[in-house]
């Protein structure tokens, strides 16, 4: 998974508090470097983790997929650097991550793994395989409206 800086990972975490869309003005306010905060945006924008409509910003499935790890604690999230004592340091595999944005509730189509894993599409869909033969059931719903993608849903993991 990409590696988030820390502005990056500031503006994801305010992004998922806000809820709901929040105007980008406000957003940049709370940062000093605007050349900074700008690049780092686009950044996330590129990547998928933040969708932009008009002057708000949103944070996607993908975006809340990439905080989780920082949620966790496996990341450190503006505290410090160390680790604390009693907690694991092992970050989750690439299946965890798979089967993380596989739960949401709307499903994830093939393009939106592949950008959020940084896998190829046909790695993607292998993968997908590989889970459905070590035992987990995955749904195949229908694409959404104006897209052509279908997207799939962990029902039941091994």
């Amino acid at each position: 998974m990409t590696k988030l800086t820390q502005n990056q990972h500031t503006i994801l975490e305010a992004l998922e508090a806000a809820g709901g869309p929040m105007p980008s003005a406000e957003l940049a306010k709370a940062f000093a470097e605007q050349d900074a905060f700008t690049s780092d945006l686009e950044a996330l924008v590129d990547t998928g983790f933040v969708s932009r409509k008009a002057r708000s910003l949103t944070i996607t499935e993908i975006g809340l997929a990439a905080r989780a790890p920082a949620k966790e604690g496996l990341i450190s999230d503006k505290t410090s650097d160390r680790t604390p004592v009693n907690q694991p340091t092992k970050a989750p595999t690439k299946k965890d991550q798979l089967k993380s944005l596989l739960k949401s509730p709307e499903g994830i189509t093939v393009p939106d793994l592949a950008a959020a894993l940084e896998w190829l599409p046909h790695t993607t869909r292998a993968a997908l395989t590989g889970l459905k033969k070590a035992g987990c059931v995955i749904d195949k719903l229908p694409p959404l409206v104006g897209s052509r993608s279908s997207r799939y849903q962990l029902v039941e993991a091994d």
